[in-house]
């Protein structure tokens, strides 16, 4: 069969819309009531613990397991002495760099253009020995950053349209996605959609999976359901890493000619609405994960059960638990208020205080201005318990 520049239709499983709308509803109505779980100073750590969640999972997904511990290192400059290790950390890194590019840009996500530039700002950040391509046959060639592919493809059972078709692929993905008169509801199904039309194009010679995801969660972002940025899709798919693989492979199917309700495109409508409510639910359970995690009461209670027991604080975890305490009900509070808050004089209170500024569980802009919680890498197993695999988060 000769293909088009619509090969990708049915881009949007419109048989299927009434149901998957309504959960997109869901997906809109919890991520608002997650946006206000957390205010203050601790939000902004908060965002930034997800932005690396997006990268650990991302580089999960790719079977490359990068340390929360040694992307916290690397973003200190602190690469490791292991080549294998820095390279990792390097990967994260460039992963990082992309997200912030994105988050910033202004035009259209679905446009060739800004794929491009994800995929040519993420390998341009790598060493040369990173931006390689290996085909299925196993040869390695020298990848360019931010070039589509000029060759033909096979990953795994999926063969992706010919070379000489992707630009007019991602010509017509952008005309069908980027609509302005899609309903909010719409959008949200969008994201699942055009992640798998996206893959299954497969633009470039390597890199598509993290330039996919790089790209819905921007898309996710766009239609203001990242609750400000607390929850991660990447961490979904990565949990449920065979699955997600299995249902990619499934939406490639084309379609039953047989079948009246499989659509009048070249690939399954079926399909389609069966990957599209799959990312919709792992949306769901994602947002509800951080939810509960985020829950003050239980948040605190972990808290200080860290503080008191695994912090290595002796006596003075118990007035550091007070301290912690403090600033997550109110973001941030005075030094001076330090006493007050652990119930004995200002010189014990100032102890207490250089002790949790000292195991980095109190931080503040300047050496004088309010302290707020501190939410480095070693606390997270603790804080936020399932957030990262056990063993993932120090050496």
């Amino acid at each position: 069969m000769t293909l088009t520049e619509t090969a990708l239709e049915p881009a949007f499983p419109e048989q299927h819309e009434s149901a998957l709308e309504d959960l997109a509803c869901s997906v809109i109505g919890k991520a608002a009531r997650l946006e206000g779980r957390v205010r203050g100073p601790l939000r902004e750590d908060l965002v930034e613990v997800t932005r690396w969640m997006h990268c650990y999972y991302s580089n999960l997904i790719e079977g490359q397991h990068t340390r929360v511990h040694d992307i916290e290192a690397a973003l200190r400059r602190d690469f490791s002495s292991e080549p294998e290790k820095r390279d990792l950390q390097q990967l994260a890194l460039a992963h990082l760099a992309c997200q912030q590019w994105a988050a910033g840009f202004d035009g259209s996500p679905f446009a060739p253009e800004f794929l491009c530039e994800l995929h040519r700002r993420f390998y341009s950040e790598l060493p040369e020995s990173l931006r390689v391509a290996t085909s299925w046959t196993g040869v390695t060639v020298p990848l360019e950053p931010g070039k589509l592919r000029t060759t033909n493809v096979k990953v795994g059972t999926h063969v992706g349209p010919p070379h000489e078709l992707v630009p007019a692929l991602l010509r017509h993905f952008r005309l069908r996605y980027g609509s302005p008169e899609l309903s909010r509801a719409a959008r949200i199904v969008v994201v699942a959609a055009s992640h798998h039309r996206l893959a299954w194009i497969h633009p470039f010679r390597d890199g598509n999976g993290r330039v996919v995801r790089l790209f819905s969660d921007t898309l996710i972002r766009r239609a203001a359901v990242d609750s400000g940025g607390l929850w991660s899709l990447s961490r979904g798919l990565a949990i449920r890493r065979e699955e997600y693989y299995e249902r990619l492979a499934a939406a490639d199917r084309e379609r039953n000619p047989s079948s009246a309700s499989d659509g009048l495109g070249h690939l399954s409508l079926g399909a389609l609405a069966e990957f599209c409510e799959f990312v919709l639910r792992v949306m769901l359970d994602q947002i509800g994960f951080m939810e509960k995690l985020l829950e003050l009461d239980t948040l605190a209670d972990r808290i200080e059960r860290y503080s008191r027991q695994e912090a290595g604080l002796g006596d003075a975890g118990g007035r550091v638990s007070l301290l912690l305490r403090e600033a997550l009900y109110r973001g941030e509070f005075p030094r001076g208020e330090a006493g007050r808050v652990v119930g004995a004089g200002e010189r014990t209170g100032r102890a207490a205080l250089a002790a949790a500024v000292g195991a980095g569980l109190l931080k503040s802009s300047t050496p004088k201005s309010p302290v707020r919680l501190a939410l480095p890498a070693k606390v997270l197993g603790a804080y936020f318990p399932q957030l990262v695999p056990p063993g993932q988060l120090h050496e």
